[in-house]
């Protein structure tokens, strides 16, 4: 519900949940083994949801882990970095158990990037939210985004009444 990359996930900490906000912070990416700045070499936030500030609500309880630089998906023995090679090996059974076509963990952020489209939030903001540093990357959302114009509306006009035509009875010819 963040879009935000794996290793953004892994290198997420609980002081950049925001939650008087509403927002996820991605401040730095755990990747190659080094924390280090998101791939766009900037920081950004995203919109945090009811439900998944719920979410990290229930997980923050539930954790040894919970001060402010503590990680938020820390190893739950020795609070350090997950993993990735275990993660992904867990990602797949899970997506296995649930009976879920095969899909990769990156592929999570492509839904992500659908599903904000298709509610209606602007390109530019999906960009932003993504960490997209060039606008061409956040256009292959473009094609799920709802018809706020009403452009439907001018095809209903357009062929109105073709459809009319089409579901009006055969005329029948006198004598026949």
């Amino acid at each position: 519900m963040t879009g935000l990359r794996q290793g953004e996930l892994i290198g997420l900490r609980w002081c950049d949940v925001d939650w008087t906000a509403g927002r996820v912070r991605v401040a730095e990416s755990y990747t190659r083994g080094a924390f280090d700045t998101p791939k766009s070499h900037r920081g950004r936030s995203v919109p945090m949801s009811d439900q998944l500030a719920g979410e990290l609500e229930r997980h923050f309880q539930r954790s040894r882990w919970r001060d402010e630089r503590d990680l938020v998906f820390a190893h739950p023995l020795s609070g350090g970095v997950l993993d990735a090679s275990k993660l992904r090996k867990r990602f797949r059974a899970a997506v296995a158990r649930a009976g879920v076509e095969d899909l990769t963990f990156h592929e999570l952020r492509h839904t992500f990037g659908t599903r904000m489209s298709a509610a209606g939030a602007p390109l530019r903001s999906i960009q932003a939210w993504m960490g997209h540093a060039d606008a061409s990357t956040t256009e292959i959302y473009s094609h799920y985004a709802p018809d706020p114009a009403g452009e439907a509306g001018y095809a209903e006009k357009a062929f109105a009444i073709v459809a009319h035509l089409a579901s009006a009875p055969a005329p029948t010819l006198p004598g026949l």
